[in-house]
């Protein structure tokens, strides 16, 4: 049934990539020329107190080599409309304006590829207040910068790729594992929800000319922060799937004889939940240290563990002469609700971006004060891996070059570009193993095959640190030392 299910959904795919590309050949066809039109005469109609724009993407992924969890296999292929957002900007005055951004999701897959509770999502990822004070006040921003301030659900300004977050800004599907794994700009692929990191609180940008040098940049903001209910900051965790169910809920093809996938996940679980009464069956949970992203408060969340607010700073430099842009961004917040433990980020970031090639580069440290021999796993686990020893650090980095090889069409607006991106992560709290702790080569291409659509495809090869220290479970429930990943990606926006 899996079989059917995986080749029904793989023409699926074709057929929407064969439908963009068809849409592409013929040029009296333009839906997100239509779409800016629409979004124009909305503006226009409102006496330019609305301004609408959106874009929606949707992939199809496909890794091997993870580890098997109950209930979740994410070596199944996803397929998604992984993200469709519209943006609102509300003019209230000439000087404010209220900001939010409705994003929504659609799941294609299996219950158990994406691990997902319903198909489809939505939610209000942010929403703010925006004033300009610098402008309602009549300053001379040539002498004295631009002032402005941010009120509401905010896009916490650290590094350059969160307040950039939209797939179209960004030139690889996937994020780098300083906005993923440290930074908690996105949620891992199984989740796709709300994209970016945001916090309600206050941010201040000032910004100001240089001479004809360039642009200085500075945000401030005082936000809510991240934090844990638990005792250690990281406290994600997952239960590893056993060998004997896995070989007994799966035949050659992958699948359980008359069963779907649902049905068969159900009767799984039903026989491991018996073997582990029996002791004849081990599936241990643990705390894979996967980063902070479960740090961050869900959308709708106005409350804080603590009464400490956090702060996080970004600096910026943007030259006039050449396109470039360097940054320094810092963030400082207590994260528990009793001790007062810290958490302390610092982070790069510089991007080139000349017309036909580009090089971004981005490092973050995270350091978290914590306590020892803490294990918050309430089932059983290896203590190896759930103790947490004490404040640790985690770090990771970036480099991303891309090259546009030909440009074409109307305008030169068609294009082919190639990318690779080189990327490295340290999670771990000094555990003896952590499949988070790993090495990343990507390489990708993008189509840009009509005004504002662009086709990419990534490949993926993920290599694991300290693999030799991998627990046997993970083993057998599949888990490689070199993780390989697939995708196509379609982008549209307007």
């Amino acid at each position: 049934m899996r079989s059917v299910r995986s080749s029904m959904l793989i023409r699926l795919a074709n057929l929407v990539v064969g439908m963009s590309i068809t849409v592409g050949v013929h040029a009296g066809i333009d839906p997100m020329k239509t779409m800016e039109d629409l979004s124009l005469s909305v503006k226009e109609n409102t006496a330019g107190m609305l301004n609408l724009s959106g874009y929606i993407n949707g992939h199809y992924m496909k890794h091997q080599g993870m580890t098997r969890f109950v209930g979740k296999d994410l070596n199944t292929h996803l397929l998604q409309i992984r993200e469709a957002s519209v943006f609102a900007d509300i003019l209230i005055k000439d000087y404010l304006v209220f900001s939010t951004e409705l994003e929504m999701s659609l799941d294609f897959s299996d219950e158990e590829a994406s691990g997902r509770d319903d198909a489809f999502e939505a939610l209000l990822n942010y929403f703010y207040f925006d004033y300009q004070l610098s402008d309602h006040l009549g300053w001379d921003e040539d002498d004295t910068g631009t002032l402005r301030f941010r009120v509401g659900r905010i896009l916490v300004p650290f590094l350059s790729y969160n307040e950039n977050k939209p797939s179209f800004k960004q030139t690889l599907m996937s994020q780098p594992f300083t906005a993923w794994q440290i930074a908690p700009v996105n949620n891992v692929a199984a989740s796709f929800q709300q994209f970016g990191w945001t916090d309600v609180g206050l941010s201040i940008n000032w910004s100001k000319s240089i001479g004809d040098a360039g642009l200085f940049d500075i945000k401030a903001s005082v936000i809510n922060g991240l934090g844990s209910e638990t005792a250690v900051l990281d406290d994600n965790t997952i239960q590893i799937a056993s060998a004997m169910s896995m070989s007994m809920s799966m035949d050659d093809e992958g699948s359980m004889d008359g069963m779907d996938s649902r049905d068969s996940m159900d009767s799984m679980d039903d026989m491991e939940m018996s073997m582990m009464h029996m002791g004849s069956e081990v599936m241990p949970t643990v705390r894979p240290r996967d980063g902070l992203a479960n740090a961050k408060s869900e959308w709708d969340d106005f409350s804080d563990v603590n009464d400490n607010k956090a702060i996080a700073l970004k600096m910026s430099y943007a030259s006039f002469s050449a396109p470039l842009e360097v940054g320094f961004s810092f963030y400082q917040g207590e994260w528990d609700a009793d001790i007062g433990y810290d958490l302390t980020m610092m982070g790069l970031h510089m991007n080139y971006t000349p017309n036909d090639w580009s090089v971004k580069v981005e490092w973050v440290q995270a350091d978290v004060e914590q306590g020892a021999g803490i294990n918050v796993v309430s089932a059983m686990g290896p203590d190896a891996i759930n103790n947490s020893t004490g404040s640790y650090t985690m770090s990771a980095w970036s480099i991303e070059g891309a090259y546009t090889a030909k440009r074409y069409g109307p305008s030169n607006r068609n294009f082919l570009t190639l990318l690779l991106r080189l990327d490295d992560v340290v999670t771990n709290d000094e555990a003896t193993f952590s499949p988070f702790n790993r090495s990343r080569t990507t390489v990708g291409l993008e189509w840009g095959f009509l005004h504002n659509m662009r086709l990419r495809a990534e490949y993926q090869l993920h290599e694991l640190r300290d693999y030799s220290s991998a627990p046997a479970p993970y083993i057998s429930a599949g888990g490689e030392e070199t993780i390989s990943m697939g995708m196509l990606s379609l982008i549209a926006y307007f």
